[in-house]
């Protein structure tokens, strides 16, 4: 459980190691943003290290060495939730090879216990995700493009994802009182909340700690944030250079369905939904539909961008910043990841999101008949 604190309390972690990592240090950092923080240090004397931190609240942090050893670097992490006025005991065993604090032993740290308990209840479904990933990430590199073949993998992964998120949502409706049904429930909202009104009533259920926890504040503040990109509301319009370097707006496009599709060049799985979109742009371009690609390509790529339009087939409105993840559309429509799309109707009002595959051509036949 997270409480809110004004002043940050001191918490301990007393650990045990194999004396081989004697004279190496281990840090522990909590995860902050885009670039972690530092907590405390030490060095490793007798098999043991002592760190200390202070905390104002629950946050995520992970353990963390990093050596050169006979000519090899030894690599370990492991995370772990901290909380104010913890005293963690924890005691490092053999891990694997890629991964030396891999197994441990946690006491005084419940939450900890609790991550763990659901990390081995989603083991099998998440190694079946990876190794899906790995086949879809190979396939990306054989020419031609094999859609059959990457379609049959996207149902296989969205079975997976669908026992996995079954599984967190059962951890979440049996522990609202937990810090960690928390931070499940937020990865389960993705990059951006598509229905809104769910997710608050859904954040609503947990405990009054939980929910005015600094995550708790976060996680409210995202969900009101998605909410004017929800359906139904209008999309927030915009301008941005073609590749002939003209102006286009978003609101230029009214009159028409459109599909505001973020998409790159570099971006593998875009690269595979777009035959998708390029069916579904034949086959009802003439009845009113059109379709905006947002490109999420990096500083000075452009030939990059105009030559993966020109080798896609994309013969519908493309435009782009070329500020890669710092696209200033992209932070706009909370894009935080791709291939992401909007369908849009005449008026500029979201009507669905997350279209791929057969799902787009079937959203539009109910508006294009």
């Amino acid at each position: 459980m997270a409480f809110s604190g004004v002043f940050a309390q001191k918490s301990t972690i007393a650990g045990k190691i194999p004396a081989t990592y004697n004279d190496q240090y281990i840090y522990l950092l909590e995860r902050s943003g885009r670039t972690p923080k530092v907590l405390d240090s030490a060095r490793i004397a007798k098999g043991t290290f002592a760190l200390n931190y202070a905390v104002k609240d629950t946050v995520e942090g992970y353990l963390q060495v990093k050596f050169r050893k006979d000519d090899k670097m030894i690599v370990g992490y492991n995370d772990l939730f901290l909380t104010p006025n913890d005293k963690i005991r924890l005691t490092v065993k053999e891990g694997a090879p890629d991964n030396v604090l891999s197994n441990i032993d946690v006491t005084g740290s419940p939450l900890t216990s609790q991550a763990n308990e659901i990390r081995a209840a989603l083991k099998s479904s998440g190694e079946r995700i990876n190794e899906i990933r790995t086949q879809i990430g190979k396939m990306m590199n054989v020419e031609p493009a094999d859609t059959t073949g990457y379609a049959a993998l996207r149902a296989q992964m969205n079975v997976a994802m669908e026992e996995q998120e079954k599984v967190m949502n059962e951890f979440v409706e049996k522990h609202p009182d937990y810090f960690l049904s928390l931070i499940l429930f937020r990865q389960q909202l993705g990059a951006r909340v598509e229905d809104s009104e769910a997710a608050q009533k859904a954040f609503d259920k947990f405990s009054k700690p939980v929910k005015q926890s600094s995550f708790g504040l976060e996680v409210q503040q995202f969900i009101k944030a998605s909410a004017s990109l929800g359906i139904n509301k209008i999309a927030p319009d915009f301008s941005a250079a073609t590749p002939e370097g003209n102006t286009l707006k978003l609101s230029d496009l009214r009159g028409k369905y459109v599909l505001l599709d973020f998409w790159a060049s570099w971006c593998g799985p875009c690269r595979a939904e777009n035959p998708n979109v390029v069916k579904a742009y034949q086959r009802f371009h003439d009845k009113n539909f059109d379709i905006l690609g947002v490109s999420l390509d990096r500083p000075g790529d452009t030939d990059k961008w105009t030559e993966a339009i020109k080798k896609d087939g994309l013969t519908w409105h493309h435009v782009s910043d070329l500020k890669f993840w710092n696209s200033d559309i992209a932070k706009l429509y909370m894009v935080n990841s791709i291939p992401q799309n909007f369908l849009l109707d005449p008026d500029g009002k979201i009507i669905g999101m997350n279209l791929r595959g057969e799902a787009l051509e079937k959203a539009l036949e109910k508006v294009l008949h």
